[in-house]
């Protein structure tokens, strides 16, 4: 098995890269839906490490569920 070599990073693409991702999610709200987006990929790769592999298509009908039979706070 071949071990993978680190490839030097163009600092000046990699920067401008990330001022670009700062502009498009200037703001609070638009950070948090990205947040939320990819919450549920977390846990499903998680899981997964735990040996407990659950898909995406269950963690969604569990949401589903738990949003329908939640109690008005």
């Amino acid at each position: 098995m071949t071990k993978a070599t680190l490839q030097p990073v163009n600092l000046p693409q990699a920067n401008a890269k990330l001022c670009r991702w700062r502009q498009q999610h200037a703001d609070l709200a638009t950070r948090q839906a990205l947040y939320r987006g990819r919450v549920l990929e977390w846990v499903v790769e998680s899981m997964k490490f735990e040996n407990e592999p659950v898909t995406m298509a269950r963690l969604q009908e569990l949401l589903a569920n738990q949003k329908t039979t939640r109690p008005a706070a």
